[in-house]
């Protein structure tokens, strides 16, 4: 009986010494919010990372009841737009601790607006503004953007087959281009012995290549149905700028 007292009362004391050393009790208003994104401009398409943290304003550590549901909404361009309930999965009886002035991150979510203008993000009472710019302006020697001819490396003589000739854009974001006056396409069989179709553009003032992202302006689409066995070449050219496919015709 003695040696359960001195347990139960060692008990006691540990849990004692445990409660006056553990961290204080903060409440979530005692904390600072903090919204953050990776940038403060994006382009059309382009990803809107944004990150929500709770921020310790004390010079102790602190202790604080864990967030299991957070809610968000969104607007874009001046409009309502995405609004969600974001469960947060945390173990049974755990707590936050969060050093002096540190940071404890609750919530990071990816989000794609669809309209350019302002977007803002709004949580637990506060909200970040970020500008969504419609295009990024961009040329034929811009990253991700190229001259494409897309058709069939080989074929059997006597049969036809298409191709398409058009501007790609394999960035996840629109692109605006200048508006080129000059298109071709060339076709034969060598480089002496091509036919030539050109395209001479008179543009109005300002207009430009709008491209989406992963996507393609297509310029022209047009039918083949090559005489010869041998290869078979297509150029593509805008302005200074040129791409070649080669078709191989077999018997």
């Amino acid at each position: 009986m003695a040696v359960f007292r001195s347990v139960a009362a060692f008990l006691c004391l540990v849990i004692v010494v445990s409660y006056a050393t553990a961290p204080p009790v903060a409440s979530l208003a005692d904390m600072e919010k903090r919204i953050t994104s990776d940038k403060d401009e994006y382009y059309l398409g382009e990803t809107v990372n944004v990150k929500v943290q709770l921020v310790n304003p004390f010079d102790h550590d602190v202790r604080l009841e864990p967030i299991t549901r957070i809610t968000y909404g969104t607007v874009q361009a001046g409009k309502p737009w995405v609004s969600a309930d974001v469960n947060i999965n945390i173990v049974r009886g755990s707590a936050y601790h969060i050093p002096p002035h540190g940071n404890h991150t609750i919530l990071d979510e990816a989000l794609s607006p669809t309209e350019p203008g302002e977007f803002r993000f709004n949580v637990l009472g506060e909200s970040l503004t970020v500008m969504i710019h419609p295009y990024r302006g961009a040329s034929l020697i811009s990253p991700n953007v190229y001259l494409n001819i897309s058709a069939p490396t080989k074929i059997r003589h006597g049969e036809r087959f298409t191709a398409k000739f058009g501007i790609v854009n394999d960035n996840p974001y629109h692109v605006s281009l200048p508006a080129y006056s000059s298109f071709r396409v060339s076709y034969g069989y060598t480089p002496d012995d091509m036919t030539t179709e050109g395209t001479q553009i008179s543009w109005i003032t300002g207009a430009s290549i709008d491209i989406e992202p992963h996507s393609s302006y297509v310029y022209k689409t047009s039918p083949f149905s090559p005489s010869e066995v041998g290869d078979y070449i297509l150029v593509f050219k805008v302005s200074s700028h040129e791409v070649k496919h080669t078709v191989r015709i077999d018997p």
